[in-house]
């Protein structure tokens, strides 16, 4: 490819082969023209030329507009369902990098990504994302990062979304307080938390879910509460959410025959619910109902045993025994995972020795401890917590010192 002056390819030299039927050609021959325009720039030390850019871009809008045809017909053509997945996977591909260079013109350039071109390619390039991921599912590789300009307008869509369910849930009178504040607080630190990249799943998944959850007519409790379960939504905020609802039913039964008895038909209630196939918000994370189930049986099998009422009665009667904390139940459990990971506790197994720390110790907020919530901050920390034990580590290094 001949150079201008500057370095850079013309505009009609770039553009030269952008007169082609394949949709992997045009997003190939894209990209290239991209990565030469920043090589020759970066090698003469100097910014692309803006008329470049907006000539290229001014091309692509107008090409763009063919791209769901174009990637439609080569799918045709394709027969065996390896040879779709790679086609797909790779149109997906293209079109994230493609996406990002775009961006990167715009915050590198006086190209602004509201002018009227790039803003075009871009909503061309995301319809046809959402074209394949719509249509061709199956293939699509929901696992992969989601492009910067994506992940910008997803933070949006997510806050006026959480907002209208905020206001949804808070205006019904059959919505307890707690889950209102707890979806709010999830979807609005969710896309915050670097712990968990955003991935085209979790894009999908946590929008159709908020737009699903607007849509119920009347908003109650139990609605909301099994249509989470129905989208196996598995974040620790909800799971905690559930453990602690358990334990307060539990609290205001006094038998123990009783407490098993709403134990197991809560069991059949949640393992009779609907669950949608292969869905959830963390898939790193057993599902919702599992990790819920698991919990009662263990609690059925306390309380068959006769340990529950000696530890309400222990408590009652000895509480002294209690040790005070002012730590928060996150703080606590990440001090005790500290202690595992560093072999300093050794019991074998985990469970048990959290039941142990839930019935020994109290927090600033609470003198009994859930051992639902401590187990879920145990194996799942969040970010927050995980800084603030930094700074309480770097102040125990401090008082060491004059020790």
């Amino acid at each position: 490819m001949s150079k201008r002056g500057n370095g850079i390819a013309s505009v009609a030299e770039a553009t030269e082969k952008m007169e082609l039927t394949s949709a992997t050609e045009i997003l190939h021959q894209w990209n290239l023209s991209f990565a030469d325009v920043f090589a020759d720039a970066d090698s003469n030390f100097v910014m692309p030329d803006n008329s470049v850019f907006v000539e290229l871009l001014n091309k692509w809008s107008d090409t763009a507009e063919n791209l769901q045809r174009l990637i439609l017909d080569e799918m045709i053509g394709r027969h065996y369902a390896k040879d779709k997945e790679e086609f797909i996977r790779m149109v997906q591909l293209m079109l994230t990098k493609l996406l990002d260079k775009v961006s990167l013109v715009c915050s590198c350039s006086s190209v602004s990504i509201n002018d009227r071109q790039p803003g075009l390619l871009t909503q061309e390039l995301l319809k046809a994302l959402h074209f394949i991921q719509e249509y061709f599912g199956t293939y699509f590789d929901k696992n992969e990062r989601v492009p910067d300009v994506l992940v910008s307008l997803y933070g949006k869509e997510i806050n006026t979304l959480s907002e209208d369910l905020r206001l949804k849930l808070s205006s019904s009178d059959l919505m307890e307080q707690l889950l209102t504040e707890t979806l709010y607080n999830h979807f609005i630190s969710s896309f915050g938390n670097h712990n968990l990249p955003v991935t085209y799943r979790l894009h999908f998944y946590e929008t159709e879910l908020l737009r699903e959850l607007t849509k119920v007519i009347t908003p109650a409790t139990d609605n909301i509460r099994k249509l989470l379960y129905y989208y196996n939504f598995n974040s620790p905020a909800f799971v905690v959410y559930e453990f602690d609802r358990l334990v307060n039913l539990l609290s205001a039964i006094p038998t123990k025959s009783e407490k098993i008895l709403m134990l197991r038909s809560e069991l059949k209630s949640i393992n009779q619910l609907p669950v949608r196939v292969n869905y959830c918000f963390d898939d790193n994370m057993p599902p919702l109902n599992e990790q819920v189930s698991t919990w009662i049986t263990e609690e059925i099998k306390y309380c068959e045993a006769g340990h529950f009422m000696q530890a309400a009665n222990s408590s009652v009667t000895e509480p002294e025994n209690k040790i005070n904390t002012t730590l928060s139940v996150a703080k606590l459990g990440l001090l005790i995972r500290l202690l595992v990971v560093d072999k300093i506790i050794i019991n074998r197994t985990v469970a048990p020795m959290l039941r142990t720390v839930a019935k020994t110790f109290s927090t600033l907020q609470r003198e009994e401890i859930s051992f639902g919530s401590l187990e879920t901050k145990y194996h799942a920390p969040d970010k927050a917590t995980i800084d603030v034990m930094k700074d309480m580590l770097h102040k125990w290094l401090h008082i060491l010192s004059k020790l």
